[in-house]
């Protein structure tokens, strides 16, 4: 990832984040393709992450 991309989409990979500290399920999803630590958004691994939002 380049910082252009961060840039453009305010989201970083870190600090980790938990789905009760995301606002929305386009940003649950950023973190889930982009981040490392993305697929344990998706506990239940249908992909879609955090359920609750999405």
């Amino acid at each position: 990832m380049t910082r252009r991309q961060v840039a453009q989409t305010g989201y970083s990979c870190e600090p980790r984040r938990y789905c009760s500290q995301i606002s929305s399920c386009e940003e649950a999803r950023w973190y889930l393709e982009n981040c490392s630590w993305g697929g344990k958004l998706d506990r239940d691994k249908d992909g879609i992450p955090c359920e609750g939002l999405c």
